[in-house]
Order: structure tokens, then sequence, then C-alpha cells
């Protein structure tokens, strides 16, 4: 015989839930262990559930650097790996270059994160009886939390298999299905959760990180959209409502504005554990330790609030270039700031010098900086100890999600509004008319940094994608790596992620992605 188990481990008031088989000759009482059948009992245990469920939206370190969101801005045209050379963080380093191959451990990672997500969503969706009020709302969060899911997995990845309950060991060999079914699925589950979910103003302070009405319905459009149904995801986007825009871009990234009135979905950290530098690397942080990955390698900079970094993800010439085009300092001076403006800075620093640093490109980040003010105060080392939060979705994303869908669907004059919105807010006139060239350059400098530039440009096809992809652009210095652009980008291999080798080992039923 044999039974499912839940293993709940408390850590920093997290719950970690997980499907185990075990023979019958071994069960025995084990403390912190309880029957799946027993455990969805009472409302507590739905709580614990459901906080586990959004643990998987933090989950960066699970693997050891191996970010979901970090992952999906690599390969784009917004900046280079950075770091110490080649040979620093290889995993990171292929993804710049579009050198990945299945064995990749952070596409691997970024797969088994999103899988584990679904998993703790099944098992409330399965489990939880909607016996009141309370329960019926976290099971429309566990519905949205899917979505948000497996909508990750179906971009990356495309076709993959969809579980919607706990397997048995004999069920573990699930084959994929086309991407279609997911997305039904995916749809299924956001009406529901519509139905279910309350507005984000309904919610207390202590829960605005909880899926709303507005999260299900951005989402919902999204999917809508990348499926071509610009009319129906348009309607969706509209009902994204009791959101605006934070009247300073700069100001959407503080810590202030977590969960603020532009804040749709965060993956929320915590920098009040705090973690010293004997810490096990590679286990699971619950701060957010990319951001120090990401800081400045230059050094200090106080009249920016800058703490030194490990110098990942320099930002690129072309998008200096692109919010130089637009004559937008506003975003531009929130978003990254150039080498000659670091000099002025440190204008009592006559020995820096950047030429011998890997793929640096003469820009710096300000956005999701390396800010002294974002990390723990309590005597822990800052670098090991960020709170920043990563911004998911945003209502300025959706805006110009709502704009591109508009758009396609012969709404012009909405489309037009929707973008005009977000170019106020940055203190740039109105455009008269907008076309897709508009939103596209829209989208790359209000989101940069933020994990949607890669996947945008893949689904708006190959001549785009392989037009600002597939461009050879020399390296600002001789160590540089101009492979980053061009040469190596392959719209039909590096449109869609490589199945991870393990799960191709593991299931017979399970086949590669093109390319890999």
């Amino acid at each position: 015989m044999k039974n499912k188990i839940a293993i709940l481990g408390v850590a920093s008031a997290l719950v970690a839930v997980i499907l185990a088989a075990c023979s019958e000759q071994l069960e025995q009482d084990v403390n912190g262990v309880s029957s799946i059948e027993t455990f969805y009992a009472t409302d507590d245990d739905a709580q614990l559930a459901i906080v586990a469920t959004y643990d998987m939206l933090t989950a960066d370190n699970l693997f050891d650097w191996a970010s979901p969101t970090f992952i999906k801005t690599l390969p784009s045209d917004e900046g280079t790996a950075g770091g110490g050379g080649s040979t620093d963080q290889p995993r990171y380093q292929q993804l710049d270059n579009y050198t990945w191959d299945s064995s990749n451990p952070a596409v691997q990672a970024t797969w088994q994160v999103n899988y584990y997500g679904v998993f703790r969503a099944n098992m409330i969706i399965e489990n939880l009886e909607p016996e009141n009020a309370l329960r019926e709302r976290i099971i429309g969060e566990a519905k949205a939390l899917r979505a948000y899911y497996y909508l990750e997995l179906v971009t990356q990845f495309g076709d993959i298999p969809l579980v919607l309950q706990g397997l048995e060991p004999s069920e573990f060999n699930q084959a994929r299905v086309p991407k279609a079914d997911i997305y039904a699925q995916i749809e299924t589950d956001l009406n529901d959760a519509v139905a279910a979910l309350p507005h984000k103003s309904d919610y207390s302070d202590a829960d605005k990180f909880r899926m709303s009405k507005g999260t299900a319905n951005a989402l919902l459009g999204k999917v809508l959209l990348y499926q071509g149904r610009f009319a129906e995801a348009a309607t969706a986007f509209d009902n994204v409502t009791g959101y605006s825009l934070v009247d300073n871009y700069a100001d959407v990234f503080t810590e202030a504005q977590e969960f603020g009135d532009e804040s749709i979905l965060e993956a929320s950290f915590s920098s009040q554990v705090p973690y010293d530098w004997n810490y096990p690397w590679g286990t699971r942080f619950e701060n957010n330790l990319h951001v120090q990955l990401m800081g400045a390698r230059a050094g200090s900079t106080p009249e920016l609030g800058l703490i030194a970094g490990w110098g990942f993800n320099y930002p690129s010439e072309k998008l200096w270039d692109a919010f130089n085009a637009m004559g937008d300092t506003e975003r531009r001076d929130a978003t990254m700031f150039s080498e000659q403006q670091y000099l002025s800075y440190k204008s009592t620093d006559p020995n820096f010098d950047g030429s011998t640093w890997w793929d640096y490109n003469r820009y710096f980040r300000l956005k999701y900086g390396s800010y002294d003010a974002e990390t723990n105060q309590d005597g822990a080392p800052k670098e090991l100890n960020y709170g920043t939060n990563w911004r998911l979705i945003r209502y300025s994303d959706v805006l110009l999600l709502s704009a591109e869908a508009k758009l396609q669907s012969g709404d012009d004059a909405g489309a037009l509004a929707d973008v005009n919105q977000v170019r106020a807010r940055a203190g740039l006139a109105g455009l008269g008319s907008v076309t897709l060239q508009d939103i596209i350059a829209e989208r790359f400098v209000e989101l940069a940094f933020e994990g949607h530039r890669y996947f945008d440009l893949i689904r708006w096809g190959e001549t785009i994608a392989n037009a600002e992809l597939g461009v050879q652009v020399p390296a600002t210095f001789t160590d540089g790596d101009p492979a980053h652009y061009g040469d190596n980008f392959d719209y039909a291999k590096h449109q869609l992620f490589p199945i991870p080798n393990s799960d191709i080992a593991a299931a017979t039923n399970m086949t590669q992605n093109p390319g890999y």
C-alpha cells in the first residue's frame, strides 16, 4: 500500500509542501508530517498552504543563482551578463550569449520552480473543501497562481506536461501537451479566479500581496493577447481597475511603493533574517540576493545611495540611445546612468578604469540597484540582505499590453489613450497616432530589466526579433563579449528554452524542443 503524505516544514514563516510516497512497513508517526487527507482540514491549514504557493514566486536561489526574473532578462538587448569574466556564473553567461543548452542549471531551475508552484496550487485546489468564504478565496488564489506558473512555463518552453492533481509515482511519466491546451486551462483557472477573488482595495494592507481580480484579469489579458485574441484581451485589460500610475517613475521601485497603487503582482522578499557570509550557499535565501549580484562593480556611489555590487547586468548602449531618442530623461535617469556621470560623482577617484571589466558597456543600472536603503540595517552584511521586491506585473505594463490589444483589434483611439497615459507620467508629449513600433519602443524603456523584453520580441515574430537581437554590436572594450548580439541568435531555436536534461532522462514520453 502506498500513501501520499504532505511534509510540512516551517522556516521563516514559510511552509514547504512536498508530495511523497512511503511503503506500508515504513509508516510511523513523524513530527512535522501530516497526511494530505487530514492536513487541509482547517482555515489555518489553508492559509499555510497558500503562503507556500506564493513562496515559489521568490525561489530565486532555491537552486543557487537561478532567478526566474533574471533568467528572462539576460537574453534580451537591454544589457550584458557582466560579472568577473566569461567563467563567472557560466549558467548566466550562456543565457546572455545564446549558447545555453538543455543542461543549463538556470533553465532547469526555472522549469522546476514553476512546476513546484503548480504542484502546491494543485494540492489546494484538489484537497481544500470550499466550506466558507475564506477557503473559496484561497482556492481562487491558488487557481490564479497556477495560471501564473503555467503561463511562465508555456511562454518559455512551449508544449509542456499539464498536471492538475497530485501524482502517484507510477504517473510521473507525463507527456507534453499542445500549448493550446495549456492556454485553455489557464483561461479556465483565471475565469474562476476572477469570480472568486476580491479587488485589491478590499484586502488589508498586510494582504496586498495576494492575487486579486485585477491580477487575474491582467493575466487573462496576457494569455488572450498571446493567442492573438485581441478584442477579448482588450476587454480583460479594461477590467483591471483600481490601479494608477505612481506620479514619479523612480518611486515605483522603492520600498515605500511595494504593493502600492501601481503594483498588480510582486515577488515579496524580506531582509529581516539576517544572513552573514557563513550562510550555506546554494540553499534558499529569503531576500533578493540578485540585487547585490547586479550592483555596479565600480564601487559605492553615495550621491545615488548605491553600494558596490558584483557587476552583473550592465545596461547596453542601445538602451541608453533608446531613452535619448525619445528625449526621455525621467525614465532614463531612474533606470541607468553613464560612466561620464559616474566620474562626475567620483571626481576624487582618478584611478577608475573599467577597460578590463567583462561585458562592460560604460553604463550602470539604477533600476533594482544595490541601494543602501533597501538592505538590512541591523549590523548584518548589507550585501546579503536586500528586501527589494521584483515587480512582476505593473499597471504601466497592463496599459501598454492593452494598447497593443486595442491597436490590433482596430481601436486606435483606445490604444493611443493607453500609450499616452504612460508617456505623460514620463513627462513626454502625447503621440498623435500610435503604431506597433511605438508600443514596442515604449515597452523597451518603460519595462527595462523587468523580465519582459526578450519574450516580447519572441512573440512579436521572427522579423522583429531578428531586427532587435540578430544585429552584431561591437563590444565597447576589447575584452567585452561581442557574441551577445547577432551571430549566436537563432529564432527557430531560441524562441524557446530547452526541456531540461533531467526531465528528458526521467520520462520516456518527454520530447525535446527543436534545436537542442
